[in-house]
């Protein structure tokens, strides 16, 4: 029963779920943030990207990676650069806040680069050997967008559009172009539990009859399927009333599309819009999930699947919880998974497995 996943079998009829200490361990946690976060894309803020000739700063994956980037427009905004943030002399933030970019200067030692992060100049450095090189401009890092949403990475091991898998495609049906982010219907929740827990619950439909009575009578459980991808999931919830279902190309019926991005992003789509959930570990048995609305017709909201989100959310977050009391017993050790309903979770843990042990 390796806490590393090493021993975790990819035929899901036989695979035994992780082992409690895979939850309880601060080591494997840190291990997990350096080979599964640091390695993936991740929502960057709500803020959107800078006026042209602006940089502004910002954290990606704060309380896990805490890595400060900046977003840099060209003067005529029609590009957009990402980079580091800490200084390549002694690792000082040089962008604090919002601000022109045609030069930027470190305000500890005076350090200067450009718009796009690139080494200007550096006080007091004459005779410094090999000096400037190619290091001493700010690392560069990636950023891509989804419609309103925008993402970044320091280095990510799949590309962008690998990582939304059909997302995009599905998407292309529906008017994403007209969706504003909803404040009034976006919150951050914190609670007491891993959060590998709070994405095992997500990406099973078999708590649904049990933990969500509303949620239940909106969608058809006997038809709920969940469908693999390379670097995530979707789940696919059939309405129960047809009029309160999303106009896809293909498909007909549908409530509800629950997409889950290795290891941490959750794209929910309805028919008002879309609900993003990002997942944030503050620690090994701590969460922060960020939960964001952003509506395309705000005459279809609190019907169907999409309604009553936050009494969802508020029933996930408890029974998370009790999970997490119950993996401190003793006496349990592992269980098993469910193979119809429960491949997605399976799937999660073998992408956990091949990061945490990949050589």
């Amino acid at each position: 029963m390796d806490p590393n996943l090493s021993d975790h079998d990819a035929d899901v009829a036989r695979a035994a779920l992780p082992p409690a200490e895979f939850y309880r361990s601060p080591a494997v946690h840190e291990r997990v943030v350096e080979r599964a976060f640091a390695r993936a894309w991740h929502w960057i803020d709500a803020e959107g990207l800078p006026p042209a000739g602006h940089a502004r700063p910002f954290v990606l994956a704060p309380g896990t990676l805490d890595e400060p980037l900046v977003l840099s427009a060209s003067a005529d905004g029609a590009r957009v650069h990402c980079f580091s943030n800490a200084c390549t002399h002694r690792g000082a933030l040089v962008v604090r806040t919002s601000c022109k970019n045609a030069s930027l200067r470190c305000t500890y030692h005076g350090r200067r680069f450009d718009e796009q992060g690139r080494f200007v100049a550096a006080p007091h450095f004459e005779g410094a050997a090999d000096f400037p090189a190619p290091a001493d401009d700010l690392a560069p890092a990636r950023w891509n967008a989804l419609g309103p949403l925008h993402f970044a990475a320091v280095a990510p091991r799949m590309d962008f559009d690998a990582w939304l898998g059909s997302l995009r495609t599905r998407l292309a049906a529906l008017p994403l172009e007209r969706a504003e982010l909803d404040r009034s219907r976006s919150r951050d929740y914190e609670f007491d539990a891993h959060w590998a827990l709070y994405v095992d619950n997500f990406l099973e439909g078999l708590h649904v009859p049990y933990v969500h009575p509303t949620l239940n009578q909106a969608i058809d459980f006997d038809t709920y399927r969940t469908e693999l991808e390379p670097w995530g999931s979707v789940q696919i919830a059939k309405a129960s009333d047809p009029k309160d279902a999303l106009e896809l190309a293909n498909e007909r019926d549908v409530g509800g599309l629950y997409y889950w991005l290795f290891p941490c992003t959750m794209v929910n789509v309805y028919p008002w819009g879309l609900s993003l959930n990002v997942v944030q570990p503050q620690g090994h048995a701590r969460t922060r999930v960020l939960f964001r609305s952003y509506v395309w017709d705000r005459s279809r909201l609190d019907q169907g699947a999409g309604a009553g989100l936050d009494q969802v959310e508020q029933e996930d977050e408890a029974v998370v919880q009790l999970v997490q009391r119950g993996l401190r017993s003793r006496l349990y050790r592992r269980g098993r998974y469910a193979p119809q309903r429960e491949h997605g979770v399976h799937h999660f843990h073998q992408l956990l497995a091949r990061c945490l042990n990949e050589r």
